[in-house]
């Protein structure tokens, strides 16, 4: 039995335009009585992901995310909207997660942790029990239904086989009664991961499940490579993937093909054969056409590529200056629907068989976790911007009408006011138009000066602007004006833009940004040049501690999960060398001072600004040495320096770190700044 959740808003369907204009006027309202963000707020933010629309279109799942009660982690819950845009509870589990429906609607199958491990389970799609249809020892990471209902494919973390004996040290057979060492054996490049720590030899692969029979079939094997995002045709008899099985995947080689399975005879075949990597593969209705995702290299642009039924390639977004994502095939086989990173913003498009390339929505928004009915008459995908947490969204693709599904951020921000992003545009010393974004703080009065934050993105890839990032609004709501700004490195600005800043960091990177505070300086009198504040994380952290090594004019930084010498980074992370050799256009050896000369590190002793150091002590991306070694030459010049150790976390802390530890550091920054005033 269900428990309904009726909105307190009714569910209209809107034109897109007006959802957001209702969302901004809606900022200002009532403004006397509203006060803007504060990290505690974090514990009420509610996310949604992972729609599934069923096959006769009129019922929607989703997971619905919260922070648990002690703020200790996060549960997640599927819910199901219906035909009349009433939502209620699916499932009642705490981590229920991955919900997907049987080709006949009648059934839905999910995944839910026992005792430690991930189980699918299968629950009536009208609801009632969930029964636990899988017992794996193995580390499940995915599944998808077979047509016929009986047999799901699953993807497993599985370790090769291997006979081992084990013998005392005089060899006598007898059993060892000492401590077995608790050590860890690296032989290739790529030994650590974020959020894995050291990696074992364990590889994913595809297993059939028969339900019926409870049993469990290995389809593809291999010590040395992962198959990845499968596809199952819709007769079941054909499976399509995408691996690195040159063998070198563990030594950072970036090569990927789209493989295809026989499932009767566990043959695979190579669809592709390119230097490059060929991922997210995706299969049209009609089971004819395949398209995915082709990468020429690292910095190259990301293509959609058709292949057809006989293997004649076609590049359809050959003329589009923008990365795509995995596509979706339309019901007629005729059209794909992707999003792509696009002047701050994550766009939705379309693109014909001729290589058509039609922007969907002009509005500034991030889409994410897009899904298309079954008949191909909408999408359903979150939505959000600068002042919009995300909710779930309907788009008609005949009408252009867009429904407001969910409003289970509206209770939040009913008396919570938002700063939104204004657009700034500069040109660089090289001649290239790029983009920044301001907030002005709470209460702006134009009479009165302001501090002003400059927060760095991380990446160099990515890119920050009409998206939800709460921190923004929390520096915002204390006084502050925030500016960011997408520079050289970033995407959402073609393939020049992203290139820009290869082996040449600290330079073309620095060098936006410095113009970029410039220019809001120069535009807003209503900023104090005396009262600047810098942070920023990752790149963004190595970038906040090469400027304090260039100027004094930041009265105080928060360096976050920050590179302070490339020199030992490039030893403990988990790239590897080929990755960073690519970056730094050779190694250690034969390009050491490409490595020292951008290292914050050399130039320490110029650092003046008092730093908080944040840093996790599960980093692997930037392991904590770097954050230890500019506390030590920070330290060593007498420069204020404080430094916050994470236990537990990792690189990932700003996002999707332990509910407290994530607003505690949120916390920390504010008190920095505000202990620097």
């Amino acid at each position: 039995m269900t428990k309904k959740i009726k909105s307190k808003k009714p569910l209209g369907c809107l034109l897109l335009s007006a959802v957001l204009m209702t969302a901004s006027s809606g900022i200002f309202a009532h403004e006397q009585n509203q006060n803007g963000l504060v990290p505690q707020d974090y514990f009420d933010f509610v996310f949604m992901g992972d729609p599934q629309i069923s096959p006769n279109n009129e019922v929607t799942l989703f997971v619905k995310t919260t922070v648990n009660e002690d703020a200790s982690g996060r549960n997640s819950q599927i819910f199901k909207i219906n035909k009349s845009g009433v939502i209620s509870e699916f499932t009642q589990g705490k981590g229920d997660r991955g919900p997907q429906w049987s080709e006949d609607g009648r059934h839905v199958a999910f995944i839910r942790t026992v005792d430690e491990k991930a189980q699918v389970f299968v629950m009536p799609a009208d609801g009632g029990e969930a029964k636990q249809v899988t017992t794996l020892d193995q580390s499940l990471t995915g599944f998808e239904w077979f047509p016929s209902g009986d047999k799901l494919l699953l993807t497993l973390s599985v370790s090769p086989k291997s006979a081992k004996t084990q013998k005392d040290v005089n060899g006598s057979g007898e059993s060892n009664k000492r401590a077995e060492p608790n050590i860890v054996v690296v032989n290739q490049a790529k030994y650590i991961a974020n959020g894995s720590g050291y990696l074992s030899d364990k590889r994913r692969h595809l297993f059939l499940f028969d339900m019926q029979k409870n049993e469990l079939t290995q389809l593809t094997s291999g010590p040395d490579w992962n198959a990845n995002s499968p596809v199952v045709s819709k007769d079941g008899k054909h499976i399509y993937f995408h691996a690195n099985r040159t063998g070198l995947e563990y030594e950072g080689n970036t090569n990927s093909e789209i493989y295809h399975l026989d499932v009767k005879t566990q043959e695979i075949t190579a669809l592709t054969d390119h230097a490059g990597a060929q991922v997210s593969a995706s299969l049209s209705r009609d089971n004819t056409l395949l398209s995915y995702v082709h990468y020429e290299d690292t910095y190259a642009q990301a293509d959609l590529m058709l292949q057809g039924p006989n293997g004649q390639l076609q590049n359809l977004t050959a003329d589009f200056d923008r990365n795509v994502s995995q596509a979706i095939w339309a019901p007629d086989n005729k059209t794909l629907y992707f999003t792509a990173n696009d002047h701050g913003a994550n766009r939705l498009f379309s693109v014909s068989r001729s290589g058509k390339v039609t922007k969907l929505m002009e509005q500034n928004t991030t889409i994410k976790n897009l899904v298309l009915s079954h008949d191909g008459q909408f999408l359903v995908f979150t939505m959000e911007s600068a002042t919009q947490l995300p909710e779930l969204y309907r788009l008609n693709l005949d009408s252009k009408l867009v429904t407001k599904l969910t409003r289970f951020n509206d209770p939040v921000l009913a008396d919570k006011r938002l700063s939104p992003a204004q657009e700034v545009w500069f040109t660089n010393e090289k001649g290239m138009r790029v983009q920044g974004f301001i907030h002005k703080p709470l209460n702006f009065d134009k009479h009165k000066s302001y501090p002003l934050v400059l927060n760095i993105k991380g990446g160099p890839g990515g890119m920050w602007g009409h998206q939800w990032f709460h921190e923004n609004q929390m520096y915002a709501a204390k006084g502050y004006a925030v500016a960011y700004v997408n520079y050289r490195g970033s995407s959402g600005y073609g393939i020049a833009h992203s290139k820009a800043v290869r082996k040449d960091y600290g330079g073309a990177d620095y060098r936006d940004n410095v113009q970029f505070l410039d220019k809001v300086l120069s535009d807003n009198k209503w900023v104090d040049a005396e009262r600047l504040y810098i942070t920023g994380g990752s790149h963004g952290g190595f970038l906040t501690n090469w400027i304090t090594t260039k100027t004094d004019r930041f009265k105080a930084a928060v360096t976050q999960r920050s590179v302070s010498s490339w020199i030992s980074e490039a030893g403990t992370q988990e790239y590897t060398p080929n990755q960073m050799t690519k970056e730094f256009g050779g190694n250690l050896w034969n390009n050491f001072d490409a490595y020292w000369d951008r290292s914050p590190l050399k130039y320490a002793d110029k650092v003046s600004t008092p730093t908080l150091i944040i840093h996790s002590d599960a980093d692997m991306i930037t392991p904590l040495g770097q954050g230890q070694e500019w506390f030590y030459a920070l330290k060593a010049n007498d420069v204020p320096v404080e430094m916050v150790i994470f236990k537990g976390e990792t690189h990932s802390l700003s996002r999707s770190g332990t509910p407290t530890n994530l607003v505690e550091r949120l916390t920390r920054i504010i008190d920095w700044f505000e202990r620097h005033q």
